[in-house]
């Protein structure tokens, strides 16, 4: 992992190996899209609307662990579990987390990329 422990080099250089050119193309879908579910976290919570939280939830988990962002795909699972319990009403501090590990990780691919 990177000395922050914020994506797995062995991951990226991977991805990089099989995708070559392509690369460029995924760190950009992952900012856009992943960015956007990330960001719906604080109003879907506002709305209650556990389904879609959870959902995006997963999606944040999938994508992140796929990219090696494993502390950001770790908080996206604590996210997606409690959206599990049907109540999502103390995920502030979960949400402003995964926003501030979200941030990280784009620092972190912009450098890489």
């Amino acid at each position: 992992m990177s000395d922050n422990n914020t994506i797995d080099a062995t991951v990226i250089e991977s991805l990089k190996e099989i995708m070559g050119d392509a690369f460029n193309i995924l760190i950009d879908t992952f900012t856009d899209d992943t960015g956007k579910l990330v960001h719906s976290f604080t109003e879907l919570q506002k709305q209650n609307d556990v389904e879609v939280f959870t959902r995006n939830a997963h999606s944040v988990k999938s994508s992140s662990a796929n990219l090696g962002a494993l502390k950001m795909s770790s908080i996206a699972a604590e996210l997606e579990a409690q959206g599990k319990t049907g109540d999502i009403s103390n995920t502030n501090d979960m949400i402003e987390k995964i926003t501030n590990e979200f941030d990280l990780v784009c620092k972190e691919l912009a450098n890489i990329n």
